[in-house]
């Protein structure tokens, strides 16, 4: 086998495991992306500090404005601007509980793995509901 026969062969099976790489971590918030846990915890914050400024049509047109976009962006988003009167001033964990109920309430589904800004959450993209 001449070199550049196995240099082309190479380039073939890299391309190949790199498209199936990139098709493995490809999301979207349809797939399952928080625990009903997460959401439960998160209506819970939602009723306490958001729902006095937000109802769900606000979210549900937020999640269409924000369509293909990465998850993480939102979250980032949120935890930087509210509550508006003390940004920031949530847990970590709240901020990502409060994503998961807002995308529950919308109708994407619970799956197994927890929402995670710090695994995976810049892969998950966010569809219109």
């Amino acid at each position: 086998m001449k070199f550049s026969q196995v240099l082309g062969a190479a380039v073939v099976l890299l391309a190949l495991v790199g498209c199936q790489t990139a098709s493995a971590q490809d999301k979207t918030v349809s797939d399952g992306v928080f625990t009903a846990e997460q959401a439960s915890a998160g209506q819970q914050v939602y009723d306490s500090q958001c729902k006095t400024c937000h109802n769900q049509r606000f979210y549900r047109d937020t999640l269409r404005s924000w369509n293909n976009q990465p998850l993480l962006y939102l979250w980032e988003t949120i935890m930087g601007t509210m509550p508006a009167d003390n940004p920031g001033s949530l847990l970590l964990d709240e901020y990502t509980d409060v994503i998961a109920f807002i995308l529950s309430d919308n109708g994407f589904p619970a799956g197994e793995a927890k929402l995670d800004p710090d695994d995976g959450m810049e892969a998950i993209k966010i569809v219109s509901p």
